[in-house]
């Protein structure tokens, strides 16, 4: 059993650790999953007439340059044998993936062993943690007699076994009617490597199916900003970029007709265009505006798809605060503790550029996981927080789940968060030996003693004038960060007051004011007893600290906030003070503002 706490170590400690003490959560950001893909393409003579118009070269470069840009694009196009093929080329080089895919031509015999067992090898090659193949295919294995034909089967089969093994997943895009049926032995690609199955009738159907392999198994976040009926005229129009501080947006315009003469204006780092017979791409780095302007010409009777693909490189930041308070039951030994963890996140360049602050992002939901566990939260204000009763100290890997976010996020993996157990309660000293209670009395006797002789001597002295001290506290170390929104409830004139704001952050962080000269500066005439010993200084965890030094009546949440002591108030707390003079009264909140608002 713990002994009575003494008034002292009471006011001592609790005031001490009332206070937020912030302690950084350390973070790690590992480098992003590597991710390497390629686009395998059957451009056998069959092709020619369920692709009249090449839409498949088209849909190829929605593809390419939808995916983020962590992944790495190879191409390999087949017929009686591979007759095109294009190596792992980064973000800076799918260009060159176009410029191979449209030099190809339908024609010949379809070998899907020869072309399957090449992108196996390709990926078997390569270093990336993720690994697929996306096939497009109107049809089965198809050579110049039946034993060619089955040697092409058998391969296919082996390049599909080895693609299991090796954890790569194969997509299979249908297209024509023969391919309406799922048992064709060309999806069975995508059944044994637990790939996606998809059908496209027509090849005009081929866009839709790559939007949801996109969407689907690579979980790849994009907009559709538009869809635009082409006419005679040009196309002037101007589209919203909500995505402030983004590493790369991308613009795609993709037709079943030519776009012409795609003029853009941007305010950015960088833009960079290319352009395909039937689409272009508009990669625009780090924007710095929220809009652009687009200029463009199509054929009449067509549409026009205009999408956005958002990309982040981001890095996370956390921070714990505690707040403690003495527990009721009598047997604890240590304090009630409250942890705050909160994560922001921020560019992965220039960590000073916290991101998603912007209305666009509000109340975006981000799961975090803890352990295994998922815990709900949404963003506010580019934020997440979250509470908890802390028993003892502890050390656990903190993610986030972005795959319902509304952009592409790379770089972030983990942050580890560090929580302290709560602090020992003060207890009192044992009793010491009778004779120090002696020692102790003979002290105050001679004290008392100096006294008497110190003021006969002085007697005949003129009296001392003792400055008045109004019991201000020693100044806080943090800067001020809000405001006080006050309203007079009533005063001894009986005149009404209209609302009042004072803007703490104006003051440095060793000022400590007063309620009368917070209220002379608002321009009040009016006298409040007892404000000039009502004081606010600064506080930890953008706080305030009001100390009470009068005999004002002061409630906050209706408790009574005793004479004499300091309370440390949060953004949005409500203190109601009736003055002195029992006539008087008023109510201010303390608002903590943002770095725009304070001007």
């Amino acid at each position: 059993m713990r002994k009575r706490i003494s008034l002292v170590q009471y006011l001592v400690v609790v005031c001490i650790f009332l206070l937020a003490v912030k302690i950084p959560c350390s973070v790690y950001a590992k480098d992003t999953k590597e991710k390497a893909v390629v686009f395998l393409l059957d451009v056998s003579g069959s092709m020619k007439s369920n692709d009249p118009n090449r839409y498949a070269i088209d849909s190829i470069a929605q593809f390419i340059y939808t995916l983020p840009s962590n992944f790495e694009i190879g191409f390999v196009a087949y017929n009686a044998e591979v007759c095109a093929e294009q190596t792992f080329l980064d973000n800076t080089h799918r260009n060159e993936i176009m410029e191979t895919a449209e030099t190809v031509q339908y024609v010949g015999y379809s070998n899907a062993g020869s072309g399957m067992m090449k992108a196996v090898e390709m990926l078997l090659e390569n270093t990336a943690v993720e690994k697929d193949i996306v096939l497009l295919s109107d049809g089965e294995c198809l050579m110049k007699d039946e034993d060619a034909t089955k040697i092409a089967y058998t391969a296919y089969q082996s390049a599909i076994v080895q693609a299991a093994q090796y954890g790569i997943r194969i997509h299979v895009v249908g297209l024509g009617e023969e391919m309406e049926d799922i048992d064709n032995s060309i999806f069975q690609a995508a059944a044994k490597t637990g790939g996606g199955v998809y059908h496209s009738p027509q090849a005009l159907d081929i866009q839709h199916a790559i939007d949801a392999i996109l969407q689907e198994q690579f979980h790849i976040r994009q907009m559709t900003t538009a869809v635009i009926d082409a006419g005679e005229d040009v196309i002037k129009m101007g589209i919203d970029i909500p995505f402030a501080h983004a590493s790369t947006v991308r613009v795609l315009l993709t037709s079943s007709s030519p776009i012409r003469d795609l003029t853009t204006n941007i305010n950015a780092e960088g833009v960079k265009q290319v352009n395909g017979e039937r689409y272009s791409l508009i990669e625009i780095d780090s924007p710095k505006g929220d809009r652009m302007e687009l200029s463009f010409g199509g054929t009449p009777g067509n549409q026009i798809r205009i999408i956005q693909i958002p990309e982040y490189w981001v890095t996370a930041k956390g921070s714990v605060s505690y707040q403690d308070s003495v527990p009721e039951t009598l047997d604890a030994y240590v304090y009630d503790r409250e942890a705050i963890i909160t994560y922001t996140f921020h560019d992965m360049e220039n960590n000073n550029i916290q991101l998603w602050t912007e209305d666009y992002f509000a109340h975006s939901k981000v799961p975090i996981e803890i352990e295994g566990d998922f815990q709900e939260a949404t963003l506010v204000d580019g934020q997440l927080q979250t509470q908890e009763t802390i028993t003892k100290s502890s050390e656990r890997e903190v993610s986030f789940d972005f795959s319902e976010f509304p952009a592409n996020i790379l770089g972030i993996n983990t942050v580890k968060v560090v929580l302290e157990e709560p602090p020992l309660l003060p207890v009192e000293e044992p009793d010491k030996v009778p004779y120090v209670m002696y020692v102790i009395l003979f002290l105050v006797i001679a004290l008392v003693i100096l006294v008497v002789v110190i003021v006969g001597l002085m007697k005949n002295k003129p009296p001392t004038v003792i400055p008045d001290d109004d019991g201000r506290p020693e100044p806080g170390k943090s800067s001020y960060v809000g405001r006080l929104n006050i309203y007079i409830t009533r005063t001894a004139s009986g005149y009404d007051i209209s609302p009042l704001s004072y803007d703490l952050f104006r003051l440095p962080s060793t000022r400590v004011i007063s309620m009368a000269e917070i209220l002379e500066s608002c321009g009040l005439k009016e006298t409040f007893v007892g404000a000039g010993h009502i004081f606010i200084s600064s506080g930890q965890g953008r706080s305030v600290i009001l100390t009470n030094q009068s005999d004002c009546c002061i409630m906050k949440s209706g408790e009574i906030l005793m004479k004499k002591k300091s309370y440390q108030l949060f953004a949005g707390a409500k203190v109601d003070i009736a003055f002195e003079d029992e006539i008087s009264e008023l109510t201010f909140q303390y608002r903590e503002l943002k770095p725009s608002e304070m001007y």
